[in-house]
């Protein structure tokens, strides 16, 4: 009586293995994706403060306030930038020495909605890692020089 039961055969039970295989693979990257974020043009966000990288020419980074504001307390300038932000080039800490940095409102607080301009032409060169790290929240600004 047993004997006239018939399983599936070998060839279809690799091809449903194979499936299941693939299947989860693709589950495992979907989700595994989410935690890596190292995207030039994207948003990065921690607690209240977000930034957006508009722009990432050596001459003109045009960086967006899209969160809280940050006061600099006083004229917007390298000294008062570096006291707010950790740079980083290539993944080494540096300090910004020559650069000239813009607000587009011209104010002392880089407000939501705002966009700063850094001109690195004399700190950095085209194809150079850029981190900015802002040292109250730790949130990182992350891009490459074109």
């Amino acid at each position: 009586m047993l004997r006239n039961k018939k399983g599936v055969s070998p060839v279809i039970a690799v091809v449903l293995m194979i499936v299941v295989a693939v299947a989860i693979s693709l589950v495992v990257y979907v989700w595994a994706s989410g935690f890596v974020s190292e995207k030039t043009g994207a948003e990065t966000k921690a607690g209240d403060y977000s930034f957006l990288v508009e722009t990432r020419d050596v001459n003109a980074t045009n960086i967006r306030n899209t969160g809280m504001s940050i006061d600099f307390g006083g004229t917007v300038n390298v000294t008062s930038f570096t006291d707010k932000f950790d740079t980083y080039k290539n993944n080494a800490l540096t300090t910004l020495s020559a650069a000239s940095i813009t607000l587009q409102g011209g104010g002392t607080s880089w407000d939501k909605g705002e966009v700063l301009t850094i001109n690195f032409s004399t700190d950095a060169s085209a194809g150079d890692k850029i981190k900015l790290v802002h040292k109250e929240s730790g949130t990182p600004i992350v891009f490459k020089l074109e």
